[in-house]
């Protein structure tokens, strides 16, 4: 058995809509929509943790009868981390996996779950990455450094699938060693209680929704998509 959690507990500054990105309607839907629809999808998810904005969570309630996979709504936490520790309270116990995917990317491929799934049977945390295709630059005072290999580095990208214990691990000693909140992401944290992240190549479009620019794009991307079908 499988757990998703999507995260829809930020506020999108970057975005400066108004209201959390996540929220935010793209033609008939709200961007959380069209990601709720790719994830319930996938034939290896079997059920929905999703963790809301606090200030959303009436409306994220509302999403349940739309998605019968979607078994509790949580709130948010101040940090991602936070807020992904939130949703794992919710996961039963005993479950097999858990996968962790940003509400804002609503056009990641349903291969990569099922893969991450699959991936998930030998590795204890799996995590998406795409290659990094210009000059990766490195900045010294507004002037440029030195340009570094890009092949030894990749971008970082969502989901990422855990087995049950090694997110509970994870998550317990960060909250326990008091460092849940300081470390910018979930990878990191998971590095930190021993365990290795291998990483899925993903070699796949797969937008997260970050600035009003972006808007356009999702919505051109939509309905060509629609248009295709």
């Amino acid at each position: 058995m499988t757990t998703a959690i999507i995260l829809a507990g930020g506020i999108g500054k970057r975005a400066n809509l108004g209201i959390p990105k996540q929220y935010f309607r793209i033609k008939e839907k709200m961007i959380i929509e069209y990601t709720l629809e790719k994830v319930s999808s996938v034939n290896s998810v079997d059920q929905i943790i999703l963790v809301s904005h606090p200030e959303f969570l009436k409306t994220a309630r509302e999403l349940l009868e739309r998605f019968p996979k979607i078994t509790d709504v949580v709130p948010g936490g101040r940090t991602r981390n936070e807020s992904l520790y939130n949703g794992f309270l919710k996961v039963p116990m005993g479950e097999e996996k858990v996968i962790a995917h940003d509400a804002v990317r609503p056009f990641t491929p349903a291969r990569i779950f099922n893969e991450i799934s699959r991936l998930l049977d030998e590795q204890p945390v799996v995590t998406t990455v795409n290659p990094i295709t210009g000059n990766l630059i490195e900045l010294d005072d507004g002037k440029v450094k030195d340009i570094h290999d890009r092949s030894r580095y990749a971008m970082g990208e969502a989901p990422t699938g855990y087995r049950y214990g090694a997110l509970k691990t994870t998550l317990e000693k960060a909250l326990r060693e008091g460092y849940l909140n300081e470390i910018p992401h979930d990878i990191l944290l998971a590095m930190k209680a021993g365990f290795d992240v291998r990483v899925l190549h993903c070699n796949c479009f797969n937008l997260k929704i970050t600035f009003r620019e972006d808007l356009r794009v999702a919505e051109a991307l939509m309905r060509i998509l629609e248009e295709g079908a």
